[in-house]
């Protein structure tokens, strides 16, 4: 008797059914991030940017008792909205961020919705880094698809770099012979089922490499939101010098059979600032012997002395052994984050400050202005602002300011008609008065001199006046020729580290 085509498409279905793949099993536990991003305009600082689409990916993690999202920083950073989506499910759902750490580019997201976590699975996190040559895989979401990716590679090497997000913090990587592409930021590298890394960035124009934030980082951040709260990291201060040069070591005056690193610089807003003194040899730390190229043995690898301090929170206490004046001293000092200005890491989440007077625009030096400015730069008028970027910290600046601030610009009106000499400026004084930082502007201001205000400029003679009261007075005109709704959104103070 012939088989019917009812029969046979049944029979083909039920088979296909169960011959089809499984689900993979990281479904339960990687999602896909939909952002909707904002950037303030640094030349316009009452202004954003358009909103901008964009995506990454993340997993699930828990820590202390609660499920919640580990992902990049950068791919949340200045978010407006965010959603969140489940492998297999169309389902979007509302998150949140609760912790951001944008110095080692690391964020924690909260949904509120329980029936997002319906069925998830945390990932477990890794206690060691795997060696070289070891096999890892990155799972994402990728560009060039909407369904889960994986990624296999070899670890190829651990090195201590720059992380492109801040462009200033340095912490260890875990490079990878597998391509990290626009999508894959936030998700998890795998080593034998658990988590040694969360993919973060590659390097343009070079194939097959790829580079996650090791486990060290990971587990730092979430141990230092256990207080709900984020610290940071701490930063010595301490710009140092290698001592394998046999000149430089008998300069320093240090023994045959020591070795160390010479402390060349001290920064005073550092944790060393008043403890360390330039000309000391640091020989240890924590009884960890530091060798004459800057590196110490840690997990069995070499890796730069910093990175001892990379697994330390702030508040923590560390030992050093020093060589000073032809003999050893023990020097304990407390960890505690940079509160330096110049340190011009790049700003997020955080609209630009300003202030503007009588049309003119003022805001503090930032790496997002310097980047906006990029093409007056190499003009006299604008080079003094690289110079400060790239060596205030080293030439002293923060001697005499707090924060560099800046006459970005001017708003064309007859109270500031011959200002243009003076765009570009940094304000020294205000009435006589030091201007250290933006929030000195309103007090400085309360105070004119024979009715005008006398602005002077760092590293010029001559200075800029305003009628005071005509100023006031020029505001409304401003405010609506030029669409700036208010005159002044001053910087928050700095958060205090936890006691």
């Amino acid at each position: 008797m012939p088989l019917s085509r009812t029969f046979l498409r049944t029979a083909i279905a039920i088979a296909f059914v169960k011959t089809a793949a499984p689900a993979l099993p990281w479904s339960a536990s990687v999602v896909k991030i939909h952002v909707t991003v904002q950037r303030p305009n640094p030349v316009l600082p009452w202004q954003d940017g358009p909103p901008n689409a964009a995506s990454g990916s993340g997993f699930v993690i828990q820590e202390g008792g609660k499920r919640r999202l580990l992902t990049n920083a950068h791919v949340v950073s200045d978010a407006r909205y965010l959603e969140v989506q489940r492998e297999g499910d169309a389902r979007r759902f509302p998150a949140r961020v609760a912790f951001v750490g944008h110095d080692c580019d690391l964020a924690v997201l909260e949904v509120n919705d329980p029936a997002f976590w319906d069925g998830t699975r945390p990932l477990r996190l890794g206690s060691t880094l795997p060696a070289l040559d070891e096999q890892v895989i990155a799972v994402g979401y990728p560009i060039g698809g909407n369904r889960l990716s994986i990624t296999r590679g070899i670890v190829s090497r651990i090195d201590y770099q720059v992380y492109s997000h801040s462009e200033v913090d340095s912490h260890l990587v875990l490079q990878i012979d597998a391509a990290i592409n626009p999508g894959n930021s936030g998700g998890p590298v795998l080593y034998r089922g658990r988590v040694v890394g969360v993919a973060f960035q590659g390097i343009r124009g070079a194939q097959n490499i790829g580079y996650a934030i090791p486990i060290p980082v990971i587990r730092h951040f979430l141990d230092d939101i256990a207080d709900d709260r984020y610290d940071g990291y701490p930063d010595l201060g301490v710009t140092h010098l290698t001592l394998r040069n046999p000149a430089l070591r008998r300069a320093a005056g240090l023994p045959p059979d020591r070795s160390g690193i010479l402390v060349a610089r001290l920064d005073p807003h550092g944790s060393a600032a008043g403890r360390l003194q330039p000309g000391d040899v640091l020989l240890s730390i924590d009884k960890v012997p530091i060798r004459d190229d800057g590196t110490i043995r840690m997990d069995g690898q070499p890796v730069e002395f910093i990175e001892l301090f990379e697994r330390k929170q702030v508040g923590d206490n560390v030992t050093f052994e020093v060589w000073r004046s032809n003999a050893v001293h023990r020097i304990a000092l407390t960890l505690a984050p940079t509160s330096s200005a110049f340190h011009f890491g790049s700003t997020y989440d955080t609209p630009p400050p300003y202030f503007v007077l009588g049309g003119l625009v003022f805001s503090p030096l930032s790496r997002e202005l310097l980047i906006a400015l990029q093409r007056q730069l190499n003009t006299p008028q604008a080079q003094h602002l690289l110079y400060a970027w790239l060596f205030g910290r080293a030439d002293g600046l923060h001697e005499t300011d707090q924060e560099r601030v800046v006459l970005i610009g001017r708003l064309p009106h007859p109270i500031n008609a011959y200002a243009d000499p003076f765009v570009m400026g940094a304000v020294a004084t205000v009435n006589d008065r030091p201007i250290r930082g933006l929030a000195d502007l309103p007090s400085a201001l309360a105070s004119p001199i024979n009715g005008f205000h006398v602005i002077r400029f760092h590293d010029r003679p001559d200075f800029l006046a305003l009628p005071a009261k005509d100023a006031d007075d020029a505001w409304p005109e401003i405010s609506d020729r030029y669409r700036v709704l208010a005159s002044q959104r001053l910087p928050s103070p700095p958060p205090t580290a936890s006691p």
